[in-house]
């Protein structure tokens, strides 16, 4: 029997699409001699044009300002008017395709979807078309097309959308949970991994993160630590910002000439590669309520808590949190520094108090690419 070629594409830019992608294409991968596949990956990059910096200068310093596409994403003509605008992107995605000639296209980046969908429409194309509708609750009607075979949506909240606003059947839809990446889940020794930090006592350790992109929000957490009375250590995560990474570093040697002694480690790690290992190593996480970066720290059985979110793609995550209780949402001026002295005082009261409601989202997330390949191998046939 030939082997049915499955082709994941997203777009070149390091961020949740990207790691969604990653996360499908590695499982998928793993299965493809039991399962007789042929798997690629491709990162194609988007011609999105200038919107594409103002989203990623948004999402960095004015990540209120993103309400504005959500509320664009509503409006029926505006949808139209983008879908008609995907034409231009269609050239990078349409060379891959042509090339490999598969038989499954599973997109995670949307504009991706909408320019192979109306290129599948006008030639009448057999291969089949996935797309990843890419935020758990604040989903944008434009991450949808009737033209897509098949929407891949974390749960309930995905599927009425889809129905509701653009008119999909019950079928056109899946819901899977969230796509985590599967070594997000492994095990890890916390204490030899901060051995390897250079912290060699049980003191409380804090991981301050913002995604793959970063954010400035990261600061907010900068003058708290002056005032601590406590042991504990701190992992900074900035990500591709390089701002951000220098503000950081700026602050440690401030904090150097300021304080003596080693009560309070700092740790200013940019860009990490291994987030599994560096999350199995800390106690809570703080930072931007990314859906991609807040179902890692869910993976790896960690409190969360949101300092920031975009705004209108990301309302939802916050309501996520809160409603499954998988930590706090403190972003309010001052809210996150003072939650954090609270926490210092006394760490196991809330390292206990969500730690249930975490690890069953876990577990559900981890069935998310079992589904897929159920899906897979019965419309592959």
């Amino acid at each position: 029997m030939a082997k049915k070629k499955i082709l994941v594409m997203t777009d070149d830019m390091p961020w949740g699409h990207r790691s969604i992608a990653k996360a499908i294409y590695s499982f998928l991968k793993s299965q493809e001699k039991k399962e007789n596949f042929e798997v690629h990956y491709a990162e194609v990059k988007a011609n999105t044009g200038i919107a594409g910096d103002a989203y990623l200068f948004a999402y960095r310093y004015l990540p209120v300002s993103n309400k504005v596409a959500g509320w664009v994403s509503y409006n029926k003509v505006a949808r139209r008017m983008i879908e008609e605008s995907s034409r231009l992107n269609l050239p990078g995605p349409k060379r891959i395709v042509g090339r490999l000639k598969p038989d499954l296209v599973i997109s995670t980046y949307w504009f991706h979807s909408q320019s192979l969908a109306g290129w599948f429409k006008k030639t009448k194309s057999k291969i089949k078309l996935w797309t990843v509708v890419a935020d758990p609750w604040s989903v944008m009607p434009v991450s949808y097309n009737k033209n897509i075979d098949l929407h891949l949506v974390y749960d309930e909240k995905g599927e009425e959308i889809g129905i509701k606003e653009i008119g999909l059947s019950k079928e056109a839809i899946l819901k899977t949970g969230w796509w985590t990446r599967p070594e997000m889940f492994k095990k890890y020794n916390k204490w030899e991994i901060r051995k390897k930090w250079g912290i060699k006592d049980r003191r409380a350790v804090v991981f301050v993160g913002g995604g793959s992109l970063g954010t400035n929000s990261l600061t907010r957490l900068l003058p708290a630590l002056l005032m601590l009375r406590k042991k504990a250590a701190f992992i900074f995560n900035t990500g591709t910002d390089k701002l951000a990474f220098n503000l950081v570093e700026e602050y440690v040697r401030l904090f150097k000439k300021m304080r003596r002694g080693n009560e309070v480690i700092i740790k200013n790690f940019g860009w990490i590669e291994n987030m599994a290992e560096t999350l199995a190593g800390v106690d809570i996480v703080f930072g931007k309520a990314g859906p991609n970066f807040l179902f890692d720290v869910v993976a790896q059985q960690k409190p969360f808590v949101a300092i920031t979110h975009i705004g209108g793609q990301e309302d939802g995550n916050i309501e996520l949190i809160k409603e499954k209780k998988l930590g706090w949402v403190k972003e309010k001026r001052g809210e996150a520094a003072d939650f954090l002295l609270e926490y210092l005082n006394n760490p196991r009261k809330y390292q206990k108090k969500y730690r249930e409601n975490v690890k069953q989202e876990a577990a559900r997330n981890q069935k998310s690419m079992g589904i897929i390949l159920k899906r897979i191998k019965k419309d592959l046939k």
